[in-house]
């Protein structure tokens, strides 16, 4: 996601940061930069192809004051995301939602630990890779409902870029 598309999800300009848990080198191998191998070549059986995938990381997108917000997305690669999924979706307890047609499975719940800052956090799985998001805003004309729509669309935009 982008400062562009995080900044209409919490409604004004934001400030970004990324980090990477595990700092790897870029994905890039000769079959990525040649069409001499991988699934769209002549050669669709090629052993040196490697897909550009997703890696792991951590980003975070504040808006300031007087209207402040905060959208925190954490995706991680699991050798048992579907464990991973339980255990995390574990602690929303009885106000957990099932969202639909969001990677191979999503869960919303509320996150409200303090009065006039609402809280949502979607937990999602893409084949091995478990993301969470986090929202939070400081608004007090924003409802839980619109809150809820705005991680679920946060959701699919994430879970899009993971499949």
């Amino acid at each position: 996601m982008n400062a562009a598309t995080a900044g209409g999800v919490l409604g004004g300009a934001v400030t970004v940061t990324v980090s990477h848990p595990k700092p790897q080198p870029p994905n890039v191998q000769t079959a990525n930069a040649k069409s001499s191998a991988g699934p769209m070549s002549a050669n669709p059986s090629g052993t040196s192809y490697a897909s550009n995938s997703v890696a792991d990381a951590d980003c975070a997108f504040d808006r300031q004051p007087p209207i402040g917000g905060e959208l925190r997305i954490q995706v991680r690669t699991l050798s048992e995301p579907a464990k991973a999924f339980v255990s995390h979706t574990a602690r929303c307890g009885t106000r957990g939602v099932p969202l639909k047609a969001i990677g191979n499975e999503a869960m919303a719940c509320d996150l409200n630990k303090k009065t006039g800052h609402l809280a949502e956090q979607v937990v999602g799985r893409v084949r091995d890779q478990l993301f969470v998001i986090d929202l939070r805003m400081h608004d007090p004309s924003i409802t839980q409902s619109v809150l809820r729509e705005k991680a679920q669309t946060v959701a699919e935009i994430v879970a899009g870029n993971l499949f």
